[in-house]
């Protein structure tokens, strides 16, 4: 009796202390880190990757948010901000 309360006990606790990584996250980190500015085709490959995870994590927040208009317009200035941080961090 005392095994299986302990098995349940640690089952609950490891289910609840493990969280999930955002999928927006994950897709960054999917895409690699910064490449050296001085090949063009691997900084432009991965450019593009983290855009399309910009747009994907845009998508997903409208989709969630499609009842609420001021919900949509926070996803949309999340993905400018987003955008222009990407753009301060190429400079």
């Amino acid at each position: 009796m005392t095994m299986r309360l302990m098995l349940i006990t640690i089952g609950l606790l490891d289910s609840a202390l493990t969280r999930s990584i955002p999928k927006y996250d994950l897709c960054m980190e999917a895409c690699g880190e910064d490449p050296h500015e001085d090949n063009k085709f691997v900084v432009t490959v991965v450019e593009m990757c983290r855009d399309q995870c910009d747009k994907e994590e845009r998508t997903r927040c409208i989709e969630e948010n499609r009842q609420n208009e001021a919900e949509i317009r926070n996803c949309w200035k999340a993905a400018l901000n987003r955008c222009i941080d990407n753009s301060k961090r190429k400079s």
